[in-house]
Parts: structure tokens; C-alpha cells; sequence
């Protein structure tokens, strides 16, 4: 079995882009300079402050790649006892504000989300149980990503302060 091998700078660097441009493209639609596909608002499934918010996080990802490079981290994501003060700043930036999104996404679906979206069904359940144990299974999502949030968002403090420190 082959190990796999980390991408080089080149190639993170292209991956940064391209995910910065899908969520600059996802973000001008969510703030509506651009057009919904289709051309219609009932295109959406969604608010178009959810779809800004997902274009947001694909800028965000494309830039923490970028800061990856900058900053030469290793495959884990660790930057180097001589990095930068503000790239580290920047980088927990970016992942605590990740982090949230992703928590304001799993809550929006559990508590806003809507029986006629969810596709498919579950065992023997009719589509509104179904509905159900979607919303029930985005919202426990949710509480594990929010506590993530705040344990990511500490964790990630303190080591700073720290670092500050030395």
C-alpha cells in the first residue's frame, strides 16, 4: 500500500485558488452582484445569507491554504516554532470563524429545515418522520460542532496568549 504524499506548494497554492474563487463566485451571488442560477430566487433551497455564508467559508478555506504555505506548516497544519505571530493569529482566525460557520449551517438545517428538502427516506418512515430524524440528526450535529467552536476557539487562545508570552 502506497503512502499518500502532501500537496507541494504549487499545488496547495492552486488548490487555495480555486476554493477561494468557487466561494468568491458563491458570495457575490449571495450578496446578489451576481445572478442565481437559473435565474430565479425559488433556484434557492436556502436564504441567500446561507448561500453568502458557504461562498464565505470557500474564501476562508482558499485563504487558510495560502496562510499553510505562507507560513510553511507541516502536512498536520503546524506551523513552525518561527512563524510569524500574525499568521498564527490568522490562522486561528479563520478556523474559529470555520468553525462557527459550520455551526450557524447545522443549526439553520435543524431548526429551519423544511420536510419537502430532505430526499429519500428512512427505512419505513414516511417522509415527514424522515424529516424528523433529519432535523434531530443536523441538530446533535450542531451542539457537537458548536462545542467544537468553543473547545477550538479556547484551546486556540490560549496558545496564542501563550506564545505571546515567550
Amino acid at each position: 500500500m502506497s503512502e499518500t504524499q502532501s500537496a507541494t506548494p504549487r499545488q496547495a497554492r492552486l488548490m487555495g485558488a480555486i476554493a477561494a474563487t468557487i466561494g468568491l463566485y458563491f458570495t457575490l451571488v449571495g450578496l446578489g452582484v451576481l445572478p442565481i442560477p437559473g435565474g430565479s430566487p425559488r433556484n434557492l433551497h436556502a436564504p441567500s445569507w446561507i448561500l453568502l455564508l458557504v461562498g464565505l467559508l470557500f474564501c476562508l478555506a482558499g485563504t487558510a491554504v495560502f496562510l499553510q504555505v505562507i507560513g510553511r506548516a507541516n502536512a498536520g497544519g503546524a506551523l513552525p516554532t518561527d512563524a510569524p505571530f500574525w499568521i498564527r493569529v490568522a490562522q486561528y482566525l479563520l478556523g474559529v470563524t470555520m468553525y462557527l460557520s459550520f455551526a450557524v449551517l447545522g443549526s439553520w438545517v435543524a431548526l429551519t429545515g423544511q420536510s419537502q428538502h430532505f430526499s429519500g427516506r428512512f427505512l419505513i418512515f414516511d417522509p415527514a418522520t424522515t424529516a424528523l430524524i433529519a432535523r434531530s440528526a443536523f441538530g446533535i450535529g450542531a451542539i457537537i460542532t458548536w462545542l467544537a467552536t468553543i473547545a477550538f476557539a479556547v484551546s486556540g487562545a490560549r496558545k496564542l496568549l501563550r506564545r505571546e508570552k515567550d
